[in-house]
């Protein structure tokens, strides 16, 4: 994910923790769903920014197929960014909780479908190209997801790189009460 790192330079102020509801909008950057053209070029995007990723692309195919929870991120016609997503059902959430969601095959039976209402939001990998800025790009993520169907939803994640963590902690993300079985797993409230 593309900035929000906090500071540690001695006597650095520490990055401004926001609510995702209070993140502006990119005005040149248009968020949506994802045409299945897009696709081998968001994989591509993802396999580049994140290290050991593992998702094969006959899965990342499906789940969009199911749910259309992976978001391109458009700069001027051009692809810059990516938000694959898991829209979790209430099985999937429980299911994700207990550290027993597959992330490399997830189970669709564990995915709202296209249209659903979802009970929670899964960050499945999250990267911007740079310059783009991850925060703007974040705020229209976070208005787009202001439909009814992800109202209520909050977002869940495991951030994997340097840049992912100061993201998640830039954006009020709070690790989720730790067992074993969830360890490493982060989560925002956008209803608080």
């Amino acid at each position: 994910m593309s900035s929000g790192l906090t500071s540690s330079a001695p006597g650095a102020a520490p990055a401004r923790r926001r609510r995702l509801a209070e993140l502006p909008a990119g005005r040149n950057l248009e968020v949506r769903p994802a045409s299945s053209m897009e696709l081998p070029d968001l994989a591509d995007l993802l396999l580049e920014k994140i290290p050991g990723l593992v998702a094969p692309f006959s899965s990342f195919a499906r789940v969009h197929s199911h749910s259309k929870s992976i978001f391109s991120v458009i700069n001027g016609g051009s692809i810059v960014g990516c938000f694959a997503c898991l829209h979790l059902n209430d099985r999937g959430l429980e299911r994700l909780l207990e550290g027993s969601l597959s992330m490399t095959e997830p189970d669709l039976s564990c995915l709202a479908e296209s249209g659903e209402p979802a009970e929670a939001i899964y960050a499945w990998a999250w990267a911007m190209r740079p310059p783009t800025n991850g925060i703007k790009a974040m705020g229209s993520f976070t208005a787009w997801l202001e439909r009814h169907q992800f109202a209520a939803a909050e977002i869940y994640g495991r951030p994997a790189t340097d840049k992912g963590f100061g993201f998640a902690r830039n954006l009020d993300f709070q690790p989720v009460k730790n067992t074993m079985k969830n360890q490493g797993l982060w989560v925002t409230s956008r209803c608080a």
